[in-house]
């Protein structure tokens, strides 16, 4: 049990490090290609492919997809998995390792639930605001806090510490956030963060998602607002000014970060691609998340298919003298990696001595040798007397 649970687990780990460097190399060429929005699409490409691995590949699709999928990406990545998939796996270290992950899975939980309670009564007492916005002395830049129902937290004395242009562009980029679901996608990602505590790639991608969701709200107010890419700027000058970091609230959007301001000031100068660019490239992540399901569903299918292959080809050799049928057939079942299922009226004695077969070959040796037949139920093969 725990080898089938610590074999998911490197499987998981494997696909969503390998689509987080497929985004680390497209996401800012799309950017400048297609705008920031669709950059930060690209993201979904990390549990497209984390969720082809969970989900079961139909039968009566395996042999399509191994058929038709060929290609060096796929036939790669069946190969690791099929090496994680290795019943070596099963060996008493299966134990201790998914026991220290699940230590790690814990602590990280753990620490990442004090952190958001921690930041959230270091808001101190909260009153209700205008448009269903909550105030904090707290504070000096507006955020939003929580996960399924985000609230807008605004400083107590939001209307004198800012101008009303400042104003009205710092609400729209929390609204932006409160709409687009992004607390939400943040929360997610701590959960991914203690599913794979143990994987660096995981806590670069947390940073570069939030940064990618911060350009892309500011390109979504700024197409909505009529105050100007320069005010906009202006207001993110003002806000940077204070000491609050976005990285102290799991879950939570925050309008001043530690991400660079340099980029996002950059950014803000390029003009926004046309409708049909931003539709290409949002229609290209999507379309390059389904395919990287696609590979890695054919690769997961190859997987199986590859080790049975393996195992039907590998050979050895046996030698048994006047050793028992069953315990033979037995040794036969535990040498060629199958399910043999011996009947209760095999009995006898055989001596056998085979180099280089199949377990195929000596299976058929042993049974003819000895009068028994033999069916396949599924991957299970039965072996029994003939019946009269």
């Amino acid at each position: 049990m725990s080898a089938s649970i610590l074999q998911i687990l490197l499987q998981l780990s494997l696909v969503s490090s390998a689509a987080v460097l497929v985004v680390a190399v497209l996401r800012k060429p799309l950017r400048y290609a297609a705008g920031t929005r669709a950059a930060y699409w690209l993201w979904i490409l990390v549990p497209a492919n984390v969720l082809a691995v969970l989900l079961p590949v139909p039968t009566h699709e395996m042999e399509l997809l191994t058929s038709t999928l060929r290609s060096a990406p796929a036939e790669g990545m069946s190969a690791v998995l099929a090496t994680v998939s290795d019943p070596a796996a099963s060996s008493n270290y299966a134990g201790i390792v998914l026991t220290l992950w699940t230590m790690g899975a814990c602590l990280m939980a753990a620490w990442l639930v004090a952190r958001q309670r921690a930041f959230v009564r270091s808001l101190g007492p909260l009153v209700a605001g205008p448009e269903g916005t909550f105030r904090s002395e707290r504070i000096t830049a507006p955020m939003l806090v929580g996960a399924w129902r985000a609230r807008v937290i605004i400083p107590m004395d939001f209307e004198t510490r800012y101008r009303e242009e400042h104003r009205r562009l710092m609400l729209a980029h929390e609204r932006a956030h409160q709409q687009r679901g992004d607390a939400l996608v943040n929360s997610l990602g701590a959960l991914w963060l203690c599913v794979s505590w143990f994987n660096p790639l995981v806590y670069w991608a947390l940073g570069r998602i939030r940064f990618d969701q911060e350009l892309a709200c500011d390109a979504l107010v700024v197409a909505r607002s009529d105050l100007g890419r320069r005010r906009y700027a202006d207001a993110l000058l003002s806000a940077q000014l204070t000491s609050e970091s976005a990285w102290r609230v799991p879950a939570g959007c925050h309008w001043q970060s530690n991400h660079p301001l340099k980029e996002r000031i950059a950014m803000l100068k390029l003009s926004s691609p046309a409708l049909s660019r931003r539709l290409l490239g949002t229609v290209s992540t999507v379309a390059l998340a389904v395919c990287g399901m696609y590979v890695v569903s054919a690769s997961h299918a190859q997987a199986p298919a590859s080790q049975a292959a393996e195992s039907t080809d590998k050979k050895f050799s046996i030698d048994a003298r006047d050793t028992d049928t069953r315990e033979v057939l037995q040794m036969i079942a535990r040498k060629g990696g199958r399910n043999v299922l011996v009947g209760d009226q095999v009995s006898g004695k055989i001596t056998v001595q085979l180099k280089d077969v199949t377990w195929r070959e000596a299976l058929n040796v042993v049974t003819q040798s000895q009068g028994l037949v033999t069916r396949d139920s599924g991957n299970i093969t039965i072996v029994d007397v003939p019946q009269k």
